[in-house]
């Protein structure tokens, strides 16, 4: 199966995401916010990102997307209970806030991988080859593609799986879960919380830390490549 047809059957098992039909015709909820319709797409979405990626690329999709969701879900979700607390707005709380981030979890969690996918099967490197290989030079357009491909191809195959690696070999997630978990029964309430503060603001400095690395990891290398793709001979006139 070349990459234009895996191209063309994920751009159809993403019509449902763009039209909502037939997903929003199940609204049946399971939970509040996570209807049936959603449940299935999200099943079939992840079913066919796993055949057409391969397992090996599998658990990067899964891993990036979950990255990507989580802080927004959980960070919107704490804004508006700070919002609700300060008595500002959400007058029911979070029973009337609650199922907007369920369902906004489950929505990133499928269309994400989705769309990293769809990305992710198109062969930019051999694009930017055939650029790179034409007899007639190079237009100003083409340069501009050129560095926009360069990096692309840098931050997805290499910085992203990297950060990932790194973070599996470290381990910095489990030992949080795992820490969390080992608090001793006797501590007040009072000492589980600031607990739980520090475990959240030691994992808030950690996701800062794997953003500005992924940010200078991504543009050390741009000024090299600009001077060297100024350097390829132009088209001639």
């Amino acid at each position: 199966m070349n990459w234009k047809l895996k191209l063309l059957i994920l751009m159809i098992i993403a019509v449902p995401a763009f039209t909502g039909y037939p997903v929003a015709s199940y609204e049946t909820e399971i939970l509040r916010g996570i209807t049936y319709g959603w449940v299935v797409y999200f099943l079939v979405v992840n079913l066919f990102v796993l055949i057409i990626t391969g397992r090996q690329f599998f658990p990067n999709v899964v891993t990036i997307a979950v990255l990507i969701a989580m802080p927004v879900v959980f960070v919107g979700a704490g804004i508006s209970y700070l919002i609700f607390w300060f008595g500002l707005g959400y007058p029911s709380g979070p029973a009337e806030y609650s199922a907007h981030y369920v369902s906004l979890c489950i929505t990133m969690l499928t269309v994400i991988p989705l769309a990293l996918s769809m990305v992710a099967i198109i062969p930019f490197q051999d694009v930017e080859q055939n650029m790179l290989n034409k007899t007639t030079g190079v237009s100003r357009f083409e340069k501009f593609a050129l560095m926009f491909l360069r990096v692309f191809n840098h931050i997805v195959f290499f910085v992203i799986p990297t950060i990932i690696e790194t973070m599996r070999e470290e381990r910095q997630y489990k030992k949080w879960v795992n820490s969390s978990l080992r608090v001793s029964a006797t501590v007040s309430i009072q000492g589980k919380l600031q607990l739980l503060g520090r475990r959240l603001s030691g994992l808030i400095r950690e996701m800062i830390q794997v953003g500005v690395e992924g940010i200078c990891a991504s543009i050390q290398y741009i000024p090299l490549w600009a001077v060297e793709i100024s350097q390829l001979p132009g088209r001639s006139k």
